[in-house]
């Protein structure tokens, strides 16, 4: 078998083949007459593959959370409330509509606290006019 043959065969890329024979435990190929490409005996490689059983790798596209320690307080969100607070509100009122239009009672608990934290908004803004 040739590497191609041995990675459609077994559900692996030609790459992957590669690196198990960089590796060191992989069959070693056989001599073989008119060509330079390394072949190997598919019981020998069919065996490997039995007591090496394919493992997902490890995601890539995922960056590592950085070690951030504990959060800082930060200063009341009272300070400094603008339009972009109403903004912000509507955005939250939407959705919660939107999520309990798609998942009726399937989220209680977030549509309760986004529609609270509306009325945090709103009465930090009323605190700030009065």
């Amino acid at each position: 078998m040739t590497v191609t043959e041995i990675a459609q065969e077994h559900g692996v890329s030609r790459q992957t083949v590669h690196t198990h024979r960089r590796r060191g435990d992989f069959p070693k190929p056989v001599e073989g007459e008119g060509s330079t490409r390394p072949r190997f005996r598919a019981e020998e490689v069919a065996a490997w593959f039995a007591a090496n059983p394919k493992q997902p790798g490890k995601r890539t596209d995922l960056a590592p959370e950085p070690d951030r320690g504990e959060p800082e307080m930060s200063a009341p969100a009272s300070r400094g409330l603008t339009d972009t607070s109403h903004e912000d509100s509507e955005a939250l009122l939407g959705a919660s509509d939107v999520i309990e239009r798609r998942w009726p009672g399937e989220h209680p608990t977030l549509v309760r606290d986004l529609r609270d934290l509306v009325d945090t908004i709103s009465e930090e803004a009323g605190a700030e006019d009065g």
